[in-house]
């Protein structure tokens, strides 16, 4: 059984992290690939030397190559060697600032003549040394890197990354904060045989949080739908089979309210939504709106119960934290 683990891969030409207990997807997010930002700098790799325009193409981040003019590159950027009379070469680790952003499908721009505040550069010069490949040393990191700090309160056992591009960004980012701890938990996967995506069984995860219906243990399921003003989850007890028990609806309710709030952080829903579920009595109603209270303060991403209205449909609030995964997708 996989316990508190974190997973760095790709799907769809994007960056998906996912964190897993006891087996189960709590908590996931998908990003769109790195963009880098105006006077960024970072530590990059030389991916190819184009010698009759005396210019080179370097990897900031994994798949975001920036175009570097070497006239712009000074000895003290190249940081895996001392940098004699002898040119650039490929696979160089060097420092850059970025200049100039990408422009329709040309390349981002990049310098070597780093141009910041005194105190700011120096402190840049004296951490790049120390620093891997891909680190932004200063500026704005690539957007993926704060899904660690959203479960930053989870105990995680293991960070697994599919390729060395995100192990070297997520091992940059751990040693930048100083988390050793962390960072000794971070591993490559490395069976070619058996692709990371199967393991984890990402196909289906994207099935179920891309489609309508989702079913429960109980027999009972859920359909999401999305309109312009807000999303609509209705509980349904379809297949579940009434038992003796009296509370036999609200245990059904409170199953559906659980699987509603993972599937409403999974799927990153935010703004309005509403929950309606199965008609119980007074007694069965308030403890359901007591424990759908619960689950949503628990939620990191701000999620608030407003009300329920006379039509018995619970209303909730969520602050909106980039797209939902069916914008993404």
């Amino acid at each position: 059984m996989i316990k508190n683990a974190v997973v760095c891969t790709y799907y769809k030409k994007k960056i998906l992290c996912l964190y897993i207990n006891d087996g189960v997807v709590q908590d996931m997010n998908m990003y769109d690939d790195c963009e880098v930002h105006l006077k960024s700098v970072y530590i990059g790799k030389v991916k190819n030397i184009v010698k009759n325009i005396q210019a080179a193409f370097v990897e900031v981040a994994p798949g975001v190559v920036c175009f570097l003019k070497l006239e712009n590159l000074d000895k003290i950027n190249v940081l895996n060697r001392n940098r004699d009379k002898a040119d650039l070469r490929q696979g160089d680790e060097i420092l850059v600032q970025i200049s100039k952003g990408a422009v329709k499908d040309k390349a981002p721009v990049c310098t070597g003549r780093i141009k910041l505040p005194a105190d700011i550069l120096r402190d840049v010069l004296t951490k790049a040394p120390m620093r891997t490949c891909y680190s932004v040393l200063y500026g704005q990191q690539s957007p993926f890197l704060a899904f660690f700090d959203k479960i930053a309160g989870e105990k995680i056992s293991k960070i697994t990354c599919v390729d060395d591009d995100l192990y070297q960004e997520v091992d940059a980012y751990l040693a930048g904060k100083g988390d050793e701890k962390l960072r000794a938990k971070l591993n490559q996967y490395s069976d070619p045989d058996y692709p990371l995506n199967k393991l984890y069984k990402i196909d289906s995860l994207i099935a179920e949080l891309t489609g309508r219906v989702v079913w429960l243990k109980s027999g009972a399921n859920i359909v999401i739908d999305y309109t312009e003003a807000m999303t609509v989850i209705d509980v349904n007890s379809a297949k579940s089979i009434i038992d003796r028990h009296d509370d036999h609806i609200y245990r059904v309710n409170a199953e559906a309210a659980l699987e509603a709030f993972r599937q409403i952080r999974l799927r990153n829903l935010s703004g309005m939504i509403l929950i309606d579920f199965i008609n119980d009595d007074k007694e069965g109603t308030d403890r359901l709106i007591e424990y759908v209270k619960e689950l949503a303060a628990s939620d990191p991403a701000g999620c608030h119960y407003v009300d329920l209205t006379g039509l018995g449909i619970a209303e909730f609030t969520r602050t909106k934290q980039g797209h939902p995964i069916y914008e993404l997708l």
